[in-house]
This record gives structure tokens, C-alpha cells and sequence, in this order.
């Protein structure tokens, strides 16, 4: 007879182990009315895109959370699922990437339109003055050759960027390939 919990296999879904990111922000550090109309020409009726951006932007900008680990302490405590399956906050711990820093990864299916989150997402950190570039990495030319050219005509629309606030620190970002010589 085997011992118990020898053969015992758990599983879970990934949608139950996403880290949350609450609603509520202090308005006076991060003000997401301001980008409304920018975010709504970006995505059209793409709610789901909308709310990846909101999501991303309130983790980076609203100030409730100091880093990735803070988030997940948060999560760690309000999710039995998620302590069921690290045992332990050091377990979870142990599996954030960059623990120390404002890191997430956004994750939507293939062809839901990550490109133009990645774009919103930046380009507003971009706007409200939170970083000065932006680095992204593609796993293929074929891919890096696409999000050039559409991250140059999301860029180059004068009606997308007269949607950004009056007073954007950056609102005409430059697109370049690091690779290229300039």
C-alpha cells in the first residue's frame, strides 16, 4: 500500500493562481480618467484589453504595492488556492522572477491584441513622466518586423496621441530597434 500523499497529485488552473491586483488607487498618485479616451481609441469595444491596461497600470502606478513580493503576500494570504499549492509564502516566494521590483507579466491568448496593451501600457507610463523608455524583447524577427511597424503607426496617429493628456511628459514616443545601428 503506498504511503499517503506519495501518489496524491494536485492540479490547478492557471486563472486560480493570478495574482490580483485591487481597485481601488489613491487618486492623487494615479488618475486613469486622464487616459480614458486615449485607452477607448486604442482598444475600440475590446473590453478585455481595457482591462488588462487598467489592471497593469494600477499594480505600477496606484501605489498599494511597493514590489512583486508585496503583491504576493497580499495574494498569498487572501488565496487558499494559492496556499495550497506553494505550501508556504517562502514556496511562492521562491517562484517570483523579480521579487524586488515592480514585475508582472501580462498574459491573453494568441491573437487577443497584446501588442496594443504593451503600447497602452507604456505609452501612458511614458506619458505621466514614470519611465523614459521602454525595452521589449521578441522571441522572433517575423514578430519584432510586426510590432515595429505597428507600434510606428500607433505613434505616428495624431488622433490616438491628441487623446493623451495636455501635459504628458512624453507623448510622441520614438519607436527604434535596438539592433539597428542609429
Amino acid at each position: 500500500m503506498p504511503k499517503p500523499g506519495r501518489n496524491d497529485s494536485q492540479s490547478f488552473h492557471n486563472k486560480d493562481l493570478v495574482l490580483g491586483v485591487g481597485v481601488s488607487v489613491d487618486r492623487r498618485r494615479w488618475d486613469e480618467s486622464r487616459y480614458e479616451a486615449f485607452v477607448d481609441q486604442l482598444c475600440g469595444t475590446r473590453e478585455y484589453q481595457k482591462e488588462a491596461i487598467w489592471t497593469a497600470l494600477r499594480y505600477l502606478l496606484g501605489g498599494e504595492y511597493t514590489d512583486a513580493r508585496h503583491l504576493a503576500r497580499i495574494n498569498f494570504e487572501a488565496n487558499d488556492l494559492i496556499r495550497e499549492r506553494y505550501g508556504s509564502f517562502e514556496g511562492m516566494e521562491r517562484s517570483l522572477q523579480f521579487p524586488n521590483q515592480l514585475s508582472a507579466s501580462v498574459d491573453l491568448a494568441t491573437g487577443t491584441g497584446k501588442s496594443y496593451v504593451l503600447y497602452g501600457i507604456a505609452t501612458i507610463m511614458l506619458a505621466e513622466g514614470a519611465i523614459d523608455r521602454v525595452l521589449l524583447l521578441c522571441p522572433s524577427t517575423t514578430i519584432e518586423a510586426g510590432l515595429m511597424e505597428k507600434f510606428e503607426l500607433l505613434a505616428g496617429d495624431s488622433d490616438l496621441r491628441d487623446m493623451l493628456p495636455e501635459d504628458a511628459v512624453i507623448a510622441t514616443p520614438r519607436i527604434i530597434n535596438a539592433s539597428a545601428r542609429q
